[in-house]
């Protein structure tokens, strides 16, 4: 039974080292504006930008800007860009821009918006964090707004690949341990 132990200390300690190393830290933007929770309605629970410039696209250093922001609320994206909703904004100008996603929001949902120069002065890219309950539109309450990136919303994050692998191994030892106790219970009744 030690014996079994150490051994699934020793994999798991290996499978631990099966993450991806972390990606050195790029460089954001300059913030030319300060983000608020209330630039959305209804308000956000976090924020990060207004970064100069529109980031959102699938240019090489844009994806990592974008990871950076998206890190800085907790959110760990691994960049691919198919696995988003990229939803351009008709029209410009001064009014305030109601987004609409196809589908509800609901649970922590994670969103990049680009605005363009309005009363403020300044064009740039925020990225929000929001507890969405079956949210169907949100507004940015700052004029100017443009294109909208939906990230994530709802459900649970898939685990790691070393999550997975201490799961598998847990589940082996957990049988490998039922099997052994009733091959004893076997033999003492033998």
């Amino acid at each position: 039974m030690r014996n079994m132990i150490m051994a699934v200390a020793a994999v798991s300690t290996i499978a631990l080292g099966l993450g991806a190393a972390p990606a050195a830290q790029a460089a954001l933007p300059i913030i030319v504006g300060a983000c608020d929770v209330s630039d959305l309605s209804p308000a956000a629970i976090d924020c990060a930008g207004w970064y100069d410039g529109n980031l959102l696209n699938n240019s090489g250093t844009h994806v990592a800007d974008q990871q950076e922001a998206l890190a800085l609320l907790g959110f760990d994206w691994d960049g691919d860009w198919t696995a988003v909703d990229a939803t351009k904004i008709a029209g410009g100008g001064g009014d305030y821009k109601t987004y609409d996603f196809p589908g509800l929001l609901d649970g922590l949902t994670y969103v990049g918006i680009h605005k363009g120069k309005g009363d403020d002065g300044f064009e740039g890219t925020a990225f929000f964090k929001l507890d969405a309950d079956n949210l169907d539109v949100f507004t940015l309450n700052l004029k100017g707004g443009s294109d909208a990136v939906l990230y994530f919303t709802g459900g649970s994050v898939v685990p790691e690949p070393a999550t997975w692998a201490m799961m598998i191994i847990g589940f082996g030892a957990a049988g490998s341990m039922l099997r052994s106790s009733r091959r004893r219970r076997a033999l003492a009744a033998f």
